[in-house]
């Protein structure tokens, strides 16, 4: 069982349920059309950009075969994404059924991609593991630890993907190539400095932290309120996050392996979709080089601050991908990889989450 203490666990899970009851019905629901507009905007943009002639509705190489492939893909999509959540709730010793876990899966997706940086989806997956009689520290650290191991995994192949392969830097603004390995590099390193420091003692952590804000407010660019605000609250979160990974690490071996095995072939999964998608093209490109493309794309997606990463996500795509196909079909290239990736399963995740609100409201009213 979490160690967070009782005061501190039921103020999280007040903060938590308020983020997904009625007062937050509004916000999901503007969000979600920003998110249809920008999505709507960057694939005409794109379609204006290489033809005005051309219906990002019509590919051409869905044949029955391709869409067979796809559909695999798309099952093998959504219960390897429950499958990767099932095994590291059960290494923190946590059984949820994967049906359950089926229903998450969809409602994180459709609540990640509307809100920025993917905020809502942690949020969500909270309330309802709560519903599920799952201590809100419990649910905490379930969730920490799915959103982190993708995350290790892109700063650990990204950097090397960059250094093997010269060649996908044909595809960057710029020939000074050296910057962005060295960037990468250097991020790679701080980020993983600071995992092991946060690990080892958040008190390193918090001093340094704070020695940051004391200048910030001495040099009168944020008040004495919001630096005592911030503090509190990163940590706390700081707190939380090594309590999570060190729980993580000493449940079994089983299940921390298999988490990890799930989470690697869920990735692989959702870099097939393109895969599938170019090779109906029967463009040159080879297989390893679409799956490394997309390694990039989803790497630079993690920082994107737009709602489901829209419009940076498209825009990297074409970017990336226009060279190895016909203009023709890139627009109808993109639509389709995102319809499959993401705006499918956004729909049902949709569907699911405001019948599970209204469930939960009529529950509220029969007790």
């Amino acid at each position: 069982m979490s160690k967070i203490n009782g005061n501190t666990e039921s103020k999280l899970l007040k903060e938590h349920n308020n983020l997904i009851t009625k007062t937050k019905i509004l916000t999901y629901s503007i969000f979600t059309l920003i998110f249809i507009g920008t999505s709507y905007l960057s694939v005409v943009f794109i379609e204006k950009h290489f033809s005005g002639n051309i219906s990002f509705y019509a590919f051409k190489s869905l044949s029955p075969i391709i869409l067979l492939a796809l559909v695999i893909l798309l099952f093998l999509y959504f219960l390897l994404d429950a499958l990767r959540f099932l095994y590291v709730l059960r290494s923190l010793q946590i059984e949820v059924t994967l049906g359950y876990l089926v229903k998450l899966a969809f409602i994180n997706m459709f609540l990640s991609n509307i809100t920025p940086f993917a905020t809502g989806g942690a949020f969500a997956q909270i309330y309802f593991l709560s519903k599920k009689d799952i201590s809100i520290g419990d649910a905490t650290a379930a969730t920490t630890i799915k959103t982190v191991l993708p995350i290790i995994f892109f700063f650990i192949t990204t950097p090397i993907i960059l250094i093997k392969d010269k060649n996908l830097f044909k595809i960057l603004p710029s020939t000074n190539n050296m910057i962005y390995i060295l960037s990468l590099v250097v991020i790679y390193i701080l980020a993983t400095f600071g995992f092991y420091k946060v690990l080892k003692n958040t008190n390193v952590i918090k001093r340094n932290l704070s020695k940051i804000l004391n200048l910030l407010e001495r040099k009168k660019i944020i008040s004495k309120t919001v630096v005592k605000k911030f503090r509190n609250n990163s940590f706390l979160e700081i707190d939380i996050f090594a309590l999570n990974i060190k729980r993580f690490l000493k449940g079994k071996k089983k299940n921390i392996l298999l988490s990890v095995i799930f989470m690697s072939l869920y990735l692989f999964v959702l870099f097939m979709f393109p895969v599938v998608l170019i090779k109906g093209l029967n463009s040159n490109i080879s297989t390893s080089q679409i799956i490394s493309l997309q390694v990039l794309l989803t790497f630079l997606t993690y920082f994107a601050p737009t709602p489901g990463a829209t419009g940076v996500a498209e825009g990297g795509f074409t970017l990336m991908f226009s060279n190895f196909v016909e203009k023709t079909d890139i627009v109808s290239l993109t639509f389709s990889w995102r319809f499959f990736t993401m705006y499918l399963g956004m729909v049902i995740g949709l569907t699911i989450f405001y019948l599970e609100i209204v469930k939960n409201k009529l529950e509220a009213k029969s007790i």
